[in-house]
């Protein structure tokens, strides 16, 4: 006989085709519904899907329902959290991840206490690195349902292992979260269906069905029906009214033979997966990288180097930035499959978060600049908020009163500089004609690039002279057709580009150009046009421009091509839309990649466009970073050709997701493209195919070619997405890298010296708008405590991860990685400045093991994928 365990929850998207104001008012109402239902017995238990989010709103209106909710979580009636948001995984960087459990723990703490359990069951595919993350919080039981294949396991019961040996207890979810509303609403044998349905492939005598649904009611009348489903099933079926943690003791007790499983789970086969939404409303998804960098990399590690100098730290701005960012990592937010109205308050999040969290930055690095004793006028301050030493050269702006400048170090050094603009800039009052203008009053801004060794998680201070003659050389403008760098040469002719690589003297012809397609898709997928016409745009009527320098070389590429406007005209194969573009291929000293800014001023509807890269590596696999690792992928799914006679979703397209790069290689070539939040990539016959981005105009549409059947989102009605088709102007940055053997520690460490700049501040008065607060006069630190000295962190075959200050603020936590897949990185060893008590701590600050006062740290042993948090007293 199998024991059916019905548990009653609510699947709570906080934002979708309604907005997050309009779900909020539901909840408001369903809140009070839930404890009304488990205070007079309607309800045993209640799982409120997991996340802490809409409790934090619901508890900033309602503050005096806390003492309630408190109860009834201790009490067992009431089930919260882990998580801050229902997350999606494939986009979002592995210490958002980390940052959603953790404020969602801790907001928990004070509501009675977390269920441990990996709940995601409406994510679109579960990332391989999760039982990990879970592991590292205490977590060893997991739910989900979208992703999994029967092929893999027929078993819904199972061991979800990762490389580094995590394990959790997994119940993958029959059928969906909303399978038993069936139990609920339909008729007799329906409900009789559906016992049916779930106890199948089900390796125990233990059945889990969920009832409940997206913002749906409580069901008050769940114990009548379960007790009727009892009299009419009793011989077949025992019923009753459960919860998570009680199935997973009653699991574990049972003992039954399970099979172990590993990897990610992104298959169409059983449920829609939406396999493309990664490139959905790109301009998003580049906003929360562009803040995710800027809160991992700069902003908390400056805000504890600035509390070590006397600053204080302030905890709570940082988890509130977090929280906006959070909010727009719940799987339908962070996909963009939303109404533009919905949209619209995303973008305003981020619009929030990115100025509260580069104003914290501008803030700190003024305040501790003007308070550094002997500090002069012109002096520029560099800040390396890492914990390794950088030596690469950085983009700053510096003004001064003359026109020519040289830079020193702290020695009198000079440094190397290149001048790449010079702006003459009216200091004085404006008026309405420039005639009126004090030429005594005009000042220069130079943007340069300045190449210094900085030490880790410390500041630099570099010294600004002018002169009123030239005396370092500027970049040189020119109409040749190359650049070049020690490594690498970029060559534009005939309207084509090539690349030699010096190093392997091998030269790639035409093997850069930009796919245009049509998509006749929507919000959660791209599919191609019914009548598609697929254009293959080259640079041939592109203006070139090349500017040289001895720190860095541009090639420029402007023009246009000629698209078709909409899906009509493509249908006609009309070229009847002009596209204008701008793309930079930019070659900087001693790297061996090639750093690209596109920037297209889309004018098109319903389509597709891809930077196609040819390489010389022949493989049938690529592979991608993972939210702690990599992960290797197939270029062609063994089910493209006969998924439709299997009944799947929708088409497996081998269109993958990349959180920072993706890459190929071989035995004599690796080729990696890291992006700054392009999020999707294409292997197709030995070329990666990266999306740039891709416009669509309804948030769901039905019968896809790549996915029949109903449209996703709302299958009644079409709801427009006018925005989605990202008219105007759009900007891209990737880099391409090629090495000749495949490193994911080292590419990783070049990804973060690409994508995380350093923050810096110029003591000047000239110009008082290089920030939005700067005009405002600005107090020093009374006593502006020494700079300590912080160790080098930086190792060959690890991953630096976060920098963070624990939650007591009394230690500085490290966290790093192996991404290997199978190898294991031997003993390692950090030395500090002074003996420290150091500790191993899991993801959510708990001791593991405690060595003492020490100077030397060892890290120990890091098996394939394993991540571990060192923990130093201050």
């Amino acid at each position: 006989m199998k024991n059916i365990h019905v548990v009653a929850h609510t699947h709570w998207d906080r934002e979708w085709y309604f907005s997050d104001n309009e779900a909020f008012i539901q909840f408001s109402y369903h809140m009070d519904e839930v404890i009304f239902a488990l205070e007079n017995n309607e309800l045993d238990y209640y799982y409120l899907d997991g996340q802490l989010s809409i409790l934090d709103d619901y508890l900033k209106v309602y503050p005096e329902k806390e003492a309630k909710i408190k109860e009834l979580v201790e009490n067992n009636q009431l089930f919260i959290g882990p998580w801050y948001t229902q997350m999606d995984e494939f986009v979002v960087a592995g210490e958002s991840v980390v940052k959603n459990l953790q404020i969602g723990i801790d907001m928990s703490k004070r509501l009675g206490g977390h269920t441990a359990l990996g709940y995601l069951p409406d994510s679109f595919g579960q990332g391989k690195d999760m039982p990990k993350i879970y592991n590292g919080f205490g977590i060893e039981d997991a739910v989900f349902w979208r992703g999994m294949p029967s092929e893999i396991t027929k078993s819904r019961e199972f061991y979800w292992t990762a490389e580094d040996g995590s394990k959790v207890l997994t119940i993958n979810i029959r059928n969906g979260y909303y399978a038993g509303v069936t139990l609920v609403e339909g008729e007799l044998y329906q409900k009789k269906e559906i016992l049916d349905i779930v106890k199948q492939d089900s390796a125990a005598e233990v059945v889990t069905l969920p009832v409940g649904g997206d913002q749906r009611a409580v069901d008050r009348g769940l114990k009548t029906i379960i007790a009727e489903m009892n009299e009419q099933f009793g011989d077949e079926y025992k019923i009753e009214e459960s919860n998570y943690p009680h199935i997973f003791n009653l699991l574990r007790k049972a003992k039954p033979n399970l099979p172990t499983v590993q990897g990610e789970f992104m298959s169409g086969s059983v449920s829609k997966i939406h396999r493309s939404i990664y490139s959905s409303r790109y301009d998003l998804k580049k906003m929360n990288d562009t803040i995710e960098n800027r809160l991992i990399f700069q902003l908390e590690p400056l805000m504890l180097m600035a509390d070590d100098l006397g600053v204080p730290f302030k905890r709570e701005l940082l988890d509130y930035i977090w929280k906006l960012l959070l909010k727009n990592h719940a799987h339908d937010s962070i996909g963009g499959c939303n109404t533009d109205k919905t949209n619209e308050m995303i973008l305003a999040r981020y619009k929030e978060a990115d100025q509260l969290s580069y104003s914290t930055v501008d803030y700190l690095v003024r305040k501790i600049s003007e308070s550094i004793e002997g500090i002069q006028e012109n002096d520029l301050v560099l800040f390396n908020t890492m914990p390794y030493s950088r030596t690469e050269s950085y983009t700053v702006e510096v003004s001064t009163k003359k026109e020519y400048i040289q830079l020193f170090d702290q020695n009198q050094n000079e440094l190397n500089v290149q001048i790449l603009s010079t702006e003459k800039v009216y200091a004085g009052e404006v008026r309405r004609s420039q005639s009126d203008y004090d030429e005594s009053k005009y000042y220069y801004i130079h943007k340069m690039m300045i190449e210094k060794e900085l030490e880790p998680l410390s500041y630099a201070i570099v010294t600004v002279q002018e002169s009123d003659e030239m005396i370092q050389k500027e970049q040189k403008e020119n109409q040749r057709t190359s650049i070049e760098n020690e490594a690498l040469k970029i060559i534009f002719s005939e309207g084509k580009l090539s690349i030699t690589d010096k190093i392997q003297e091998a030269t790639y012809e035409n093997c850069l150009y930009v796919e245009e397609s049509g998509d006749e898709g929507d919000t959660y997928d791209y599919s191609p046009a019914y009548d598609d016409y697929i254009l293959q745009l080259g640079f041939d009527a592109a203006k070139a421009v090349i500017s040289t320098g001895e720190l860095i070389s541009t090639l420029t590429l402007t023009g246009d091509w000629q698209v078709p406007h909409d899906l009509e005209s493509r249908k006609e194969q009309r070229l009847d839309q002009k596209i204008n573009y701008t793309i930079r291929l930019m070659l900087k000293k001693d790297e061996k990649r090639i750093n690209m800014k596109v920037t297209i001023n889309n004018q098109a509807k319903d389509h597709r466009m891809r930077v196609v890269i040819k390489t010389p590596v022949q493989s049938v696999s690529s592979y991608a970073d993972t939210l702690f690792g990599i992960v290797e992928r197939k270029n062609q799914d063994p089910h493209i050709q006969d998924w439709r006679t299997l009944g799947w979703k929708e088409e497996p397209t081998e269109i993958y997701p990349m959180i920072h790069y993706a890459n190929i290689h071989d035995e004599l070539a690796s080729w990696t493209v890291m992006s700054k939040g392009i999020k999707e990539y294409q292997i197709i016959d030995q070329a990666m195919h990266i999306t740039l981005f891709r416009g669509v105009g309804f948030l769901g549409r039905p019968e896809l070619l790549r996915r029949p059947g109903d449209a996703s989102g709302n299958q009644y009605r079409y709801i427009p997405t006018p925005d989605s088709q990202l008219l105007g102007e759009l900007e891209m940055e990737l880099s391409l890298m090629i090495e000749t053997s495949f490193d994911p520690a080292k590419i990783q460490k070049d990804y973060q010296k690409y994508s995380v700049s350093v923050p810096y501040y110029q003591i000047q008065t000239l110009n008082r708008f290089t920030n939005p607060i700067q005009y405002f006069q600005s107090n020093k630190v009374d006593h502006l405590n020494p700079l300590q000295t912080f160790s080098d962190w930086s190792n060959p075959n690890l991953v630096f991860s976060a920098l963070e200050l624990s939650r007591d603020e009394k230690w500085i936590n490290i966290r790093m990685y192996n991404p290997s897949l199978t190898e294991t990185i031997d003993a390692q060893t950090v030395v500090l400045p002074a003996s420290k008590t150091v500790r191993l701590i899991d993801l959510n600050e708990q001791v593991l093991e405690t060595y003492g006062a020490v100077k030397t740290v060892t890290l120990g042993t890091f098996k394939p994928g394993e991540i571990k948090t060192i923990s130093i007293e201050r």
